[in-house]
């Protein structure tokens, strides 16, 4: 929820990019259902969930710029104390399984998470496509940069790679996951973020969910596709858990305001509900995300 969908900006569908999975290069897809005029299609071999047809690249860079500078990104940016705590708890999980060494943040936004990774002693850094994002980043003194991933040369490889609520914005998360494996040192941590459409919340709300939100997320993904994509590009040790963000219940009704309406209402009764305590709060909720974490061969 705090990837910040923009129910408001959106993209025309444009010619499909590739007419084959990007997962398994399979033709043969079932249609699923429609939403806000995006065909949500399964891939018949390896059951990969993506919309049809898929925006340029181009056309996403735009629309994700937009988001920033007035769209719901633009609130989600804002929005700091959420997402510092989302951070540091995603630090939390993913600290312990990394080696000493330098970390990459991978669509780091204004640079929340590599901000709790430098206070917390590691020597980070962040890549960001959004100049908007990234003028922010560096006015807080972090070490960000604007580029895409298919156009970045590291100067150096890092112990951790992290990419949260990155890989279902992508057209070709295979590439993109085959790219960064080379940029970590052998034994390196890579660390992702998705939604889960096999998840209770997703099941629950069906095509309503929250996060089936086009033309921002294109590819959608269960534990078992997710760990394909990785375990294709090359890693092993594949780890999948639940992640819960906290988040208020404030906040919460206001991101559901534009991502679900129909369930803004009764989450601002419940917080109307609590004392100012418990409604300052952050709660863990379940909104239906995985933390996957994999790791580059020693070899």
């Amino acid at each position: 929820m705090t990837g910040g969908v923009d129910r408001a900006a959106a993209v025309a569908p444009a010619a499909p990019l590739e007419p084959h999975c990007p997962l398994c290069g399979g033709e043969q897809r079932d249609v699923l259902f429609t939403k806000r005029g995006w065909r949500f299609v399964r891939c018949a071999g390896c059951r990969l969930v993506s919309i049809r047809p898929l925006p340029r690249p181009d056309e996403l860079a735009a629309h994700h710029e937009q988001s920033y500078r007035e769209g719901a990104y633009a609130s989600f940016a804002a929005a700091e104390r959420i997402r510092s705590m989302v951070a540091r708890r995603r630090l939390d999980a993913v600290r312990p399984l990394a080696p000493a060494g330098p970390w990459l943040d991978v669509g780091c936004s204004t640079g929340s998470f590599v901000a709790e990774a430098a206070a917390a002693g590691l020597d980070a850094e962040g890549l960001e496509v959004s100049a908007a994002a990234v003028a922010q980043a560096r006015a807080r003194g972090l070490a960000v940069r604007q580029g895409a991933v298919e156009e970045t040369e590291p100067t150096r490889t890092y112990a951790a790679v992290t990419a949260f609520d990155v890989l279902e914005h992508l057209p070709d998360p295979t590439a993109f996951v085959r790219r960064v494996a080379g940029w970590l040192a052998p034994g390196g941590v890579l660390a992702v973020t998705l939604p889960d459409i096999a998840s209770p919340a997703a099941r629950l709300l069906g095509r309503r969910w929250f996060y089936y939100a086009p033309p921002d997320h294109v590819h959608y993904f269960t534990p078992a596709t997710a760990r394909r994509l990785l375990e294709a590009g090359g890693f092993g040790d594949v780890r999948v858990a639940p992640f819960r963000k906290p988040l208020t219940l404030d906040y919460a009704a206001e991101q559901l305001a534009a991502l679900a309406p129909f369930l803004a209402p009764p989450v601002r009764a419940a917080a109307a509900l609590l004392p100012n305590r418990l409604r300052a709060r952050a709660w863990p909720l379940p909104l239906g995300e995985i933390l996957l974490t994999a790791r580059r061969p020693a070899a």
